[in-house]
């Protein structure tokens, strides 16, 4: 009785002390306990994708079993890609890293699909703190106040990349509404091209309506900044600035513009990469969404001067599959835009 009790008693010990054996499952709260969640944005810091991820970084440990620390780390280049086809092939696919959805995420894999190193159809979105429609802005001293001012001389805009939708966006702007853009790539975040902007390097961008408010509302209440345009499908809450998908008229050309406009609908979305586990996956997600719902997440963006509009990851993933896919002609009008030889 004695020597069985030894065993036993061995036994318990051993498996209080060494780890857990390769191939042994582990609970969420058992991998996530003392683990950091790294959360990769493809944009400089200062930007709004930057802003979001900050925000989300300081509240969805708490709603992770284990209560893992999350920490954010800016991996600009090729609008968003780069970080993208980091998640997809060189970080770790055991719930350890998430990635913001960048908005050539819905874009280069059917444009230039060499450029990206991933399907977009087999990643899982985690959820959305809030849709992140674009505008497009102009510094008020450039005394251009409509898009009909736009096609009367050539304006210089500040953008990303010619393959980041900063770019194609007024590109197709040129060649549906008649406007005269230039567009001066090389800005690799929203910060050092609003810092061109006020310099006078350029003078409009495309930025975030959330954004605007948030970092850059002084410049909007002072008359420094003018917005002439929403470009997605959510309505500018300014008296009198229309929508640009409602300038024009013809249905063909306006699917090609949904098409670029879509990314904003999904906004500060975050995806995990294929092969994380479904049920770490499912951890992300209810914690994702609980986080950004939560009433301390509300307050802190509140603070911040963001504003929130959650959607859950199902939702995102139903979303994604219905309208992520262009048909051969629109992805080969874009394609084009973005400088990609076939």
């Amino acid at each position: 009785m004695r020597r069985t009790s030894i065993i036993a008693g061995l036994a318990l010990a051993a498996t209080l002390v060494w780890p857990p054996r390769p191939g042994v499952a582990q609970s969420p709260e058992e991998f996530y306990r003392r683990k950091n969640i790294r959360f990769l944005v493809g944009s400089d810091a200062g930007a709004g994708f930057s802003a979001y991820s900050l925000l989300m970084a300081a509240h969805l440990g708490k709603h992770v079993p284990g209560s893992p620390s999350v920490t954010v780390e800016h991996m600009p280049g090729a609008g968003g890609i780069n970080s993208l086809n980091y998640l997809a092939n060189a970080a770790p696919k055991d719930g350890s890293v998430i990635a913001i959805a960048m908005p050539n995420f819905f874009v280069t894999p059917w444009t230039e699909p060499q450029a990206v190193k991933f399907d977009p159809e087999k990643f899982r979105f985690l959820g959305r703190m809030s849709d992140f429609g674009r505008v497009l802005v102009v510094w008020s001293s450039t005394g251009i106040k409509s898009i009909e001012d736009l096609k009367k001389t050539e304006t210089a805009l500040g953008a990303s990349s010619r393959r980041s939708t900063t770019s194609i966006a007024p590109l197709l702007m040129n060649e549906l509404l008649g406007t005269r853009f230039k567009v001066i790539t090389g800005y690799t975040g929203t910060g050092p091209t609003m810092i061109a902007l006020e310099r006078g390097e350029v003078a409009a961008t495309t930025i975030a309506w959330a954004t605007v408010t948030s970092l850059h509302g002084d410049w909007l209440k002072s008359g420094k900044l003018t917005v002439l345009g929403g470009l997605d499908f959510a309505r500018v809450p300014i008296e009198g600035v229309p929508r640009i998908r409602d300038l024009i008229s013809d249905a063909g050309q306006r699917a090609l513009w949904d098409f670029v406009a879509l990314p904003s609908e999904f906004g500060t979305a975050a995806v995990i990469a294929p092969g994380v586990p479904d049920e770490r996956a499912k951890v992300l997600r209810d914690a994702f969404f609980a986080a950004a719902r939560s009433p301390e997440f509300a307050a802190d963006a509140m603070r911040r001067n963001l504003e929130i509009n959650p959607k859950p990851g199902e939702e995102l993933d139903a979303l994604f599959k219905a309208h992520g896919s262009p048909g051969p002609e629109i992805a080969a009008h874009v394609a084009r835009l973005m400088g990609v030889t076939p």
